[in-house]
């Protein structure tokens, strides 16, 4: 494992999850952030574009129900994705091919940080009423230029604790991955493959289901999986 190119690849791991976390609440707000849209870019950056489709769709049926509106602070989804991505993917690139044992690994491993990613969000929202408060200040004292930096500062100190708590997760998590992966054997593995393989995918379709409100939507949903399904036999066949 060359250690320089690794410190290359978790400066772009924190990149795109301070970037994505921007996107989430604080600008921009172009959707970016979602799993489906951030774990194939992150795998895009780090070569490995199939597993980061997959992982996304995952990781996006997962926290379906994870909405922003109004004053509510869901758990972050978003910094738990590129963690638990960044995990798997540098797996992948360091230490060998990425299965249903690895991603489930990291799933448990990074989804407590969406916890984690919330109470760093509620903090940021406190201190920027704090810039808030500044801003009126300066606009009260006639100072533009003050007002011109205070957004930025919001804005970067948000992209820089959000990047770190990123990064930080990737790495302990890829070198705790690294050291139990060898260790799985026996049932506990056939369970680790069993949940990833097919528990958890079964788990995010619950989860997207669930939050569809009218009975024609249910019908739709089932439709559509009936047919995929089909398809998929049919293709085997």
């Amino acid at each position: 494992m060359d250690g320089s190119i690794l410190a290359m690849d978790l400066g772009l791991v924190a990149t795109v999850g301070g970037a994505a976390a921007l996107d989430r609440r604080g600008a921009f707000q172009l959707m970016v952030s979602q799993p489906l849209v951030v774990v194939p870019a992150l795998g895009v950056v780090l070569g490995d574009p199939q597993t980061g489709l997959w992982l996304g769709s995952l990781l996006q049926l997962l926290w379906m129900s994870s909405v922003l509106h109004g004053a509510n602070v869901p758990p972050n989804e978003t910094v738990a994705s590129v963690a638990i991505g960044a995990m798997v993917l540098l797996f992948g690139k360091y230490v060998g091919a990425p299965d249903a044992t690895v991603w489930t690994l990291a799933i448990l491993i990074g989804a407590p940080l969406s916890l984690v990613g919330r109470w760093l969000e509620v903090r940021l929202d406190r201190a920027n009423q704090v810039l808030a408060d500044r801003a009126d200040e300066a606009a009260r004292a006639g100072e533009p230029a003050a007002l011109d930096r205070l957004p930025w500062l919001g804005l970067g100190r948000a992209f820089v604790l959000n990047a770190l708590l990123v990064v930080v997760a990737a790495a302990l998590g890829l070198g705790l991955l690294a050291v139990v992966y060898d260790d799985v054997r026996g049932a506990f593995a056939v369970a680790l493959q069993t949940v990833g393989r097919y528990l958890m995918p079964a788990l995010g379709l619950a989860v997207a289901l669930s939050i569809v409100r009218r009975r024609r939507g249910i019908a739709l949903a089932a439709v559509s999986f009936a047919v995929v399904m089909t398809a998929i036999l049919q293709g085997r066949g």
